[in-house]
């Protein structure tokens, strides 16, 4: 499983305004969802991330024995199909908003 998410920052370990003890780079990111997490980004794709690109993030389970998930900026996702992919999960996030906000009003109501 896959999460689409926007970067909003990166913390390379080259920056002036970061000390590091590794070479790896991580990203702020804001999920689809409205959640916030800071990921490690695949060192591949690493040096090409912008602030503002649209990304995947590995949700898979980092092992058979470990099910939390990997949470690691794994794509980067430009033009049309970052729209398109974007679109379609904020649209979905906006119709379970307003499943919510319906279910509500029915159980106040009485």
């Amino acid at each position: 499983m896959f999460h689409p998410a926007k970067v909003t920052g990166i913390f390379r370990p080259k920056d002036k305004e970061v000390i590091s003890s590794d070479d790896s780079t991580q990203a702020l990111v804001e999920m689809w969802d409205e959640n916030i997490f800071t990921c490690v980004v695949e060192p591949k794709i690493a040096a090409k991330l912008k602030t503002g690109d649209t990304v995947l993030v590995d949700y898979r389970p980092i092992s058979e024995k470990v099910p939390s998930p990997r949470q690691v900026v794994s794509k980067i996702i430009y033009k049309k199909k970052a729209s398109h992919l974007w679109e379609q999960y904020t649209e979905y996030r906006r119709q379970k908003k307003q499943e919510v906000s319906r279910s509500q009003q029915k159980q106040y109501m009485g």
